[in-house]
């Protein structure tokens, strides 16, 4: 794509909070580096949407947020304006979506040194 002109902004969220959650916020340093690393940072997201109050990877027993290691796996969870209030006539899915008090994408992730 990059040799037809084109540069593709990397991005998650969901529709329970309102499209875009982090993106791939390019850096102009990154232009000069190899292929391989630029695919590799393409790849990432990592800044948060301004209107997202938080959004964390947690260990989905403790709640705690997983380390910066790239590595460790945990679960995507959100809280802000612009997550939706509850699913239409379904407690139980509420219930289980905004445990403690966090919206559970039920996506799983890294966390890396960088964001």
């Amino acid at each position: 794509m990059s040799q037809l002109g084109f540069r593709i902004t990397h991005q998650y969220g969901l529709s329970e909070t309102f499209g875009p959650s982090v993106y791939c916020a390019w850096k102009k340093e990154w232009d000069s580096l190899p292929p391989e690393s630029k695919a590799r940072l393409h790849a990432r997201q990592g800044v948060r949407y301004i209107a997202l109050e938080n959004l964390e990877v947690v260990n989905t027993k403790t709640m705690q947020p997983v380390p910066p290691d790239g590595k460790t796996i945990g679960e995507i969870v959100m809280r802000g304006n612009v997550v939706m209030k509850g699913y239409l006539k379904n407690p139980k899915a509420n219930e289980e979506a905004f445990a403690n008090g966090w919206f559970h994408s039920g996506d799983l992730a890294v966390k890396h040194e960088d964001g």
